[in-house]
Parts: structure tokens; C-alpha cells; sequence
């Protein structure tokens, strides 16, 4: 469950919370006709693969020059990939990529950004706001749905299960760590308007 105690985040954890909330509280609107390399981004990841950076910006960009020019990823317009603000990575399965954004629930690729495939299973609905993987299960997966709560997915996306409803707060950003003084299967932490909230047992 995710405590209501507040605590203060430092070094790591602050940066990784800092990356999944770049623009994350803005409203996702209309999406664009087609994805802009030019818009701004929501998320940033970095590509474990070849260390190239990726964002979320309606859409999934690759820059392998630090940011000074992006191409997107094509992705299939059923995904609408429009609609995504969230990108993730993990180092535990390089060329593994997910997505999500509010009307695209979750989506994934194992080829690096080739293909795309829904990973939304079970989930209560398509408008998912934040996204996070474990730092070191990869098949396990964050989500939250605005009013219904977090969820948890341990196969990578077909089936979801319902953790709790979160913090009160409006969550911005989740991100997993195990930062020293973890439990076995790390802390979840959750960045709020009202602050940060982490899970001591991460459910």
C-alpha cells in the first residue's frame, strides 16, 4: 500500500522522479493529427540498448545525438500513439520498450521500438496517466489509473491486478528503486502535488 507518510527523497531517487515528471501534470488535450518531433517532452528514458534518449511526446522519439535531433518511432495507429506522455526502460531487458498516455494504456516493444503491441490486459481502462517499471524484474510493471487506482502487472502486461488507490495527492510520477536500505523487492515512489509517498514493502 502506498503510506500516506510523507518522506524526503535525495541523490537517485529525486532524479529518477525529476525524469518521469517532465511535463506529466499537464492535461493530455487533443492529440496531435500526427506524432511532431518538434513538441516538447512529457517523459524521458534513456535506451539501455545503445544509450540513445528517448521521449514521450505524442508519440515516441529516438535522439541519439543528446537531444539535438529526434525521429520518431512508428507505431500502429490503433495504439494511438498521440496519446502518449509516458516512456520506460530497464536495464534488466535491453531493446525492451514500454509506453502509455491517457487513451493508449500501456504498450510495448521487444525489438527496440520495430513493433508495438498493446500490454494494456485487464486494465479498468485505456487512460493511464504514469507508468513505471522495476528496477530489476522487468516483466513488472506500475500504472496508474486516474480513479481507480495503481496496478501491478508481473507478465509484462496481460494481466494487471489492482494494488490500492494510491495517495490522495494527484500522483505525478512513479518510479521503483532499489536504493540502499530497501526492502528485498524495492520501494515505490510516488511523486504527489502534495509531496513524495514511497511503499516500504512495494505491495
Amino acid at each position: 500500500m502506498i503510506g500516506r507518510r510523507r518522506f524526503p527523497l535525495a541523490g537517485a531517487a529525486t532524479l529518477m522522479i525529476a525524469v518521469l515528471l517532465l511535463g506529466g501534470c499537464q492535461s493530455p488535450g487533443q492529440p496531435a493529427a500526427a506524432p511532431d518531433p518538434s513538441r516538447p517532452p512529457k517523459a524521458l528514458a534513456v535506451d539501455p540498448s545503445d544509450g540513445s534518449l528517448l521521449k514521450a511526446a505524442g508519440g515516441v522519439f529516438r535522439s541519439a545525438d543528446q537531444g539535438r535531433t529526434w525521429s520518431a518511432l512508428a507505431m500502429p495507429a490503433d495504439l494511438q500513439p498521440t496519446a502518449i506522455q509516458q516512456v520506460a526502460t530497464t536495464s534488466a531487458a535491453p531493446g525492451t520498450l514500454f509506453a502509455a498516455g491517457p487513451g493508449a494504456g500501456v504498450v510495448r516493444s521487444d525489438d527496440d521500438g520495430r513493433t508495438w503491441s498493446s500490454a494494456s490486459g485487464n486494465l479498468p481502462s485505456k487512460d493511464v496517466s504514469v507508468l513505471a517499471v522495476h528496477s530489476f524484474h522487468p516483466g513488472t510493471l506500475y500504472a496508474l489509473v486516474p480513479g481507480s487506482g495503481i496496478f501491478r502487472t508481473e507478465d509484462g502486461g496481460d494481466q494487471w491486478q489492482k494494488m490500492d488507490a494510491g495517495p490522495r495527492a494527484k500522483v505525478l510520477g512513479l518510479a521503483h528503486s532499489t536504493l540502499p536500505g530497501s526492502m528485498n523487492t524495492g520501494w515505490l515512489y510516488a511523486a504527489t502535488e502534495d509531496g513524495p509517498y514511497l511503499s516500504m514493502d512495494c505491495f
